[in-house]
């Protein structure tokens, strides 16, 4: 109890309190304005298995099949390697990802959006941040290119008959990049509230040294009193002068003001 009313007192006087919160309204606004705005695009992909099956010519005992429909869940493991072939360094540099800079991009299942957690499927969720507007959208689009071309040569590769290839659909497009504030608005309350704090700190002990600011009451006193009253100069007194008088007498002459 003896905390908060210190707190409150300071912040009753008017030469403490307007200026600290000021200065910490000022402090979070500056906070908000000097951080950059992130913006972050999503897509959402699924695997889809061709209208005639994963074998080419299935009536013939030797047709040739899609190796990588070859899998239990074939299609979701697909969808895995495809995740974790573009997780790679040089993957994500070619996509234009940079140590610590300012455009990112994430590729998994659709593990970490909310909106598809726990959902079973064979899909790609692709998430694009970025501090520019155009570079939010522009990864997302070039990460789902780089999918399907992905897709299309490791089946080249497996020597699957094209009519069998697995192909990718998207389920929502890259969607228009959105500003993400949160980040922001947390970040401004932390420096008010830390700025604030460090004020009321410096106001409590500025105030603790010996010389004590007035108190209200003594504000209040000293304005209702008035100016104080003239103070009339001091009347300064002469010692008398003794003057020759001509004749060899000395005359006491009379003191000067």
């Amino acid at each position: 109890m003896d905390f908060w009313k210190i707190v409150l007192g300071l912040l009753r006087r008017r030469y403490i309190g307007p200026p600290v919160i000021a200065g910490s309204v000022l402090i979070g606004v500056l906070t908000f304005i000097v951080l950059p705005t992130h913006y972050q695009s999503t897509a959402f992909m699924v695997l889809t298995t061709p209208s005639a099956g994963g074998t080419k010519e299935p009536d013939r005992p030797l047709g040739q099949s899609n190796p990588l429909l070859l899998f239990n869940d074939g299609l979701r493991t697909t969808a895995s390697i495809l995740i974790q072939s573009q997780n790679t360094r040089e993957a994500l540099e070619q996509l234009g990802q940079q140590k610590d800079g300012p455009t990112t991009v994430i590729i998994n299942d659709g593990s970490t959006n909310p909106d598809v957690l726990g959902t079973n499927g064979p899909f790609i969720y692709v998430e694009g941040d970025s501090t520019s507007f155009e570079d939010a959208r522009g990864i997302v689009v070039r990460a789902q290119q780089r999918i399907r071309d992905e897709l299309v040569a490791r089946q080249k590769a497996l020597g699957a008959p094209e009519s069998t290839f697995i192909s990718v659909v998207d389920v929502t497009s890259a969607s228009e990049p959105e500003a993400l504030l949160a980040a922001k608005v947390k970040a401004a309350a932390v420096g008010f509230v830390l700025s604030f704090l460090f004020g009321l700190a410096g106001a409590y002990w500025f105030q603790r040294r010996p010389r004590k600011w007035p108190t209200e009451d003594e504000d209040h006193g000293q304005a209702a009193a008035g100016p104080a009253p003239p103070v009339d100069p001091p009347t300064v007194k002469m010692a008398p002068v003794v003057r020759n008088n001509g004749n060899g007498s000395l005359k006491k002459a009379e003191p000067q003001l």
